[in-house]
């Protein structure tokens, strides 16, 4: 069953083009499968009596559901919506395929996995009282990100900023969200998380995953579950360090302008576009815009989809990288570690790299 909003925007979205041209998966794949109106289509079809489930399982995990339909609709509706529950019923019918199913289950084995709410302080010299900031890394994508993970925590120390951190960090449900949709085995894992935030006695928990972030101010609200602390992103926290004098940039000495690939995420979701650039600026690099960039950000394929599809990720991340090309940047900074992996895993000239360890490198203490 799909539920009444779901069914309502499918009514408005199955004979409409208007987002064609937003689609990272249909601009580089050409299918009519990979618009929202085709996936539209398909399930109103079923609705109406057509047993098509099986033959369209594929294609509705064939999106990074980053939002650039819904946030350009003139009309207000949401194609992630119906897609999510579309994924929902048909890994609850058993009807995904074999590469995606085991990518389910592996999330719901992290989801399930014991209690990890045991907290970590992180001392920084000359730094006074108890920690009350939990540096929150998304243990999946920093696992494969650790060089992210690490910048960052060595950023915080720079500053004089002690933290806590989870010695086993809970899985907070972002990725399974995206591939089962609202359901018990979310909400569950939602739960445990918000509990070991919430028991670790933070003030303030600076996420490192924009997808993570996102979840903690959007959907765990929206399921009753609040956090006692407040939740800021790292990028804004390493702007507000620099800005504040906490740390200092040296100039970066780089060939030719960099551009920055704003995550889906971080810019459509959380509305937060400016403190990567700010943060750019503090190191004198000369940036260059892509086309496609703030809130009208094209998705780099998204680390849910490279999981199960990635040759597909591969196609998507080229063609943003494509978009560098084009203005000439001589490096793609980033600040998602999803996004990070992504992009280094499709073609192109400019080089990727991630913001903190880009920044870590040029930081000196402020005297």
């Amino acid at each position: 069953m799909l539920s009444g909003k779901a069914m309502d925007t499918i009514r408005a979205c199955r004979f409409c083009w208007m987002c064609r041209h937003l689609c990272p998966v249909g601009l580089v794949t050409g299918r009519e499968a990979n618009t929202p109106r085709a996936k539209a289509l398909l399930l109103d079809m079923e609705q109406k009596g057509r047993e098509l489930m099986g033959e369209y399982a594929e294609d509705m995990f064939q999106c990074c559901l980053c939002g650039a339909c819904a946030s350009s609709c003139e009309t207000g509706y949401e194609p992630p919506v119906f897609i999510r529950e579309a994924r929902r019923n048909i890994a609850s019918g058993g009807l995904a395929p074999r590469e995606i199913s085991d990518v389910i289950g592996d999330h719901l084995k992290a989801g399930d996995a014991p209690g990890a709410a045991a907290v970590r302080e992180v001392r920084s010299a000359g730094a006074a009282g108890t920690a009350d900031t939990l540096f929150f890394r998304g243990a999946r994508l920093s696992e494969k990100n650790r060089e992210m993970a690490d910048a960052f925590g060595e950023i915080l120390e720079k500053a004089g900023v002690s933290y806590l951190m989870f010695e086993e960090e809970p899985a907070d449900g972002n990725e399974l969200f995206d591939l089962i949709g609202e359901t018990a085995e979310v909400k569950r894992t939602a739960v445990r998380c918000a509990e070991a935030i919430n028991g670790s006695g933070a003030e303030r928990v600076v996420v490192l995953n924009p997808s993570s972030a996102r979840m903690f101010r959007q959907e765990y609200p929206a399921w009753g579950l609040e956090l006692s602390a407040e939740v800021v992103t790292a990028t804004v926290f390493a702007a507000e360090l620099l800005k504040s004098g906490k740390v200092k940039a040296e100039r970066a000495d780089m060939e030719g302008p960099v551009t920055f690939h704003d995550p889906c995420r971080l810019a459509r979701d959380l509305d937060e576009t400016e403190a990567a650039r700010d943060i750019i600026a503090a190191m004198g690099c000369e940036l260059r815009e892509m086309i496609q960039s703030r809130k009208i950000t094209k998705c780099c394929g998204g680390t849910v989809l490279a999981s199960h599809s990635p040759r597909l990720a591969e196609q998507t991340a080229s063609g943003r990288r494509a978009d560098a090309d084009r203005i000439g940047a001589g490096s793609i900074l980033t600040a998602c570690p999803g996004c990070l992996s992504v992009l280094r895993g499709g073609s192109g000239t400019a080089e990727v790299k991630d913001i903190f360890v880009f920044l870590n490198e040029r930081i000196r203490c402020s005297e």
